[in-house]
């Protein structure tokens, strides 16, 4: 399995950011493809030529901006080659454009990440711990479970950070075989990321971002909290805060092995559906 897509023009790009991109016919790239559009962004991202995705948008002379605010270049929307099929069908070609300027500008800046290690937070008792029902908190969660770009930024953070560190170690030989599994897979294995420690034991690592501060709580999946339980020695998840992808700064704490034993879990959000009837 793979969860990567391959459009008509033999452009690729993952399929869990084509599937969050908004819907959109307007502009200069109505029925073109979003694919293209990502690697036309990771391109100009990666070629170290702008330090922000802010400054490459102030250079531009023609450009156009869709209503979520992402601007592209006239030019680069209007000669990308028609697609309407696929993932990508109708989606927004300027997002793409913007999500894979973000990765690419991530991709080459590998040697100026700056990531720090800091120790897990300690929370209140269980019993004691507060619920989770203010509008305010719910919704910055929500926006969190909805933002699959900064998910998939900080994951590539962790993974550069990872195979970083093995190769300073002298591991080279584990640093080839880390893997952003939740791309070349699938997002449904419960981790994103496979590594290793300096033993060569595996690392099941799962990454939640935030660009809010140490404090803020995180949503997490039945199947991930299953997976901690099943693999207790190699499950880790390394919360990720204070995150800026702009000056590839972020902080981070780690949680190893089965969640429920580090973590109070609140329900949120509950699947639905109606009961049978009473025979």
């Amino acid at each position: 399995m793979n969860n990567n897509e391959t459009c008509i023009h033999d452009g690729v790009s993952p399929i869990s950011l084509l599937d969050s991109l908004h819907h959109s016919q307007a502009g200069s790239g109505r029925h073109r493809c979003p694919t293209c559009a990502y690697e036309q962004g990771f391109y100009f991202g990666s070629s170290k030529k702008w330090n922000s995705y802010g400054s490459f948008c102030k250079s531009l002379k023609d450009s156009e901006t869709c209503q979520e605010g992402s601007i592209a270049p006239t030019y680069i929307l209007a000669n990308l080659g028609d697609n309407q099929g696929g993932t990508g069908r109708h989606k927004c070609t300027n997002c793409a454009f913007k999500q894979g300027f973000e990765v690419g500008l991530l991709e080459s800046n590998i040697n100026e990440i700056s990531i720090e290690l800091v120790e897990t937070p300690k929370g209140e008792n269980k019993n004691k711990a507060p619920k989770i029902t203010t509008p305010a908190t719910v919704d910055f969660i929500e926006k969190e479970i909805r933002n699959k770009q900064l998910g998939f930024l900080g994951e590539l953070f962790i993974l550069k950070n990872e195979i970083a560190y093995l190769n300073k170690q002298g591991k080279s030989d584990l640093a080839k075989r880390v893997d952003h599994v939740s791309v070349t897979i699938g997002d449904g294995l419960g981790y994103d990321i496979l590594s290793f420690d300096l033993n060569g034991n595996e690392k099941k690592i799962e990454v939640k971002t935030t660009r809010g501060d140490i404090t803020r709580p995180f949503y997490i999946t039945r199947n991930e909290v299953d997976i901690s339980i099943s693999n207790p020695n190699n499950y880790y998840l390394y919360r990720l805060f204070d995150f800026d992808s702009k000056l590839n700064k972020g902080k981070y704490y780690e949680i190893k092995g089965n969640l429920t034993n580090s973590l109070t879990l609140d329900t949120l959000l509950f699947i639905a559906y109606p009961k049978p009837k009473d025979k």
